[in-house]
This record gives C-alpha cells, sequence and structure tokens, in this order.
C-alpha cells in the first residue's frame, strides 16, 4: 500500500510534464525590412588624393559606391603632420542624428610616444578631437550631432618623434561610424546585439 501512494504522485507529475511538453501555441509575426537610401554619407575632402609626403604618394581616399564605405591612406613623416579636410560626412537627412565611432581594430607599431589625432570641424568650429593613436575596442566614442543638411570635415594630426626608426611601420584602424536619431548609446558589435 505505501508503494501505491509513492507510485501515484510521481506518475501523475510524470504525466502533467508530458502534458505541458506537448502544448505548442502559435502567434502571427509578420517582420518587414525595408531598404532606404543612406542619408548620411561619406564624401571625399577637398585634399583627397592631393600629393602627400614622399615621392610619388597621395593622400588617398577611397569612397564606396554608396558612400557608405571609406579608406584612407597618409604617409606622415617626423615631428608632426597635419592633414585637413581628407574626408566629409554629410548628413542628407531631414533630421539631425547623433554620430559615434567604434574601433574594433587598432594596430599600432608607431615609435613609442607617437600621436595620431582625428579631429572633426563643421563650419570652421571644431565638433571633437579624438586621439586614436591607441582607442579601447568595441567600445561606442560619442562624436557630436550633425545636423540636417551640415558637412562634417575630418583631419588628422600625427606626431612622430625625432630620432625614432619608422621604416616598415605602420599604423592601421579599422573603426565603424555609427549614426541614429536615438539618444541611446550603440550597441559595439550589432551582430551580437546587447
Amino acid at each position: 500500500m505505501y508503494k501505491r501512494f509513492v507510485l501515484a504522485p510521481l506518475l501523475a507529475l510524470l504525466f502533467a510534464t508530458v502534458a505541458l511538453a506537448s502544448v505548442f501555441v502559435y502567434y502571427p509575426l509578420y517582420i518587414t525590412a525595408t531598404p532606404t537610401e543612406p542619408k548620411l554619407v561619406f564624401d571625399s575632402g577637398s585634399n583627397a588624393n592631393q600629393p602627400d609626403i614622399g615621392t610619388g604618394n597621395q593622400i588617398q581616399v577611397s569612397i564606396g559606391e554608396n558612400k557608405t564605405f571609406a579608406s584612407i591612406t597618409i604617409h606622415p613623416t617626423y615631428q608632426e603632420n597635419y592633414y585637413k579636410n581628407v574626408l566629409n560626412i554629410t548628413n542628407g537627412d531631414d533630421n539631425a542624428v547623433n554620430v559615434s565611432i567604434i574601433f574594433t581594430s587598432v594596430d599600432n607599431e608607431l615609435p613609442s610616444g607617437s600621436n595620431v589625432t582625428m579631429i572633426i570641424y563643421c563650419r570652421g568650429t571644431r565638433i571633437n578631437l579624438l586621439n586614436i593613436t591607441l582607442p579601447e575596442e568595441n567600445k561606442p566614442i560619442w562624436i557630436g550631432q550633425i545636423d540636417k543638411d551640415n558637412v562634417w570635415e575630418i583631419d588628422f594630426y600625427v606626431y612622430i618623434p625625432e630620432g625614432t626608426y619608422i621604416m616598415n611601420k605602420s599604423y592601421t584602424a579599422i573603426a565603424k561610424l555609427v549614426y541614429t536619431p536615438s539618444p541611446e548609446t550603440p550597441p559595439s558589435e550589432p551582430s551580437k546585439g546587447r
């Protein structure tokens, strides 16, 4: 009789578990992704693809076909190097948007004491100055808010100390420019969400 009292609750629990596990409820959910033309775009600055330091070198700026990709190559030497208006960022949206940058990879082989800085201007007013020599990776860095129909000009400053070895040395950074109408901080890795 004792076995019957123990066995009955166990069987009831087993049947309840099986019964709950075999019930599925389906709700309809419609997801639509409708692409739109980009409103914040890259453009070459006035000094893009102009002569640079060194024989045959140019300030190389490549812009993607849809203006949502930019690649920049500069050739600094010792002491202070200032690259004015290399890249432009244009806001063609009807609203102001907040802009951040996320560095995903930085490989800095420049000599110790070197400095790489990105400077952002809008109509002659400095918006921000970012030391990008060794930025923290995968962390959004807020640049500022660009108003509708405004253009930001991007300058670069590079300092390399005298008396250091620079042959076959380089600085390479891969970053994502992020813009949003929201005041929230963007996710650092969009493919992984929060």
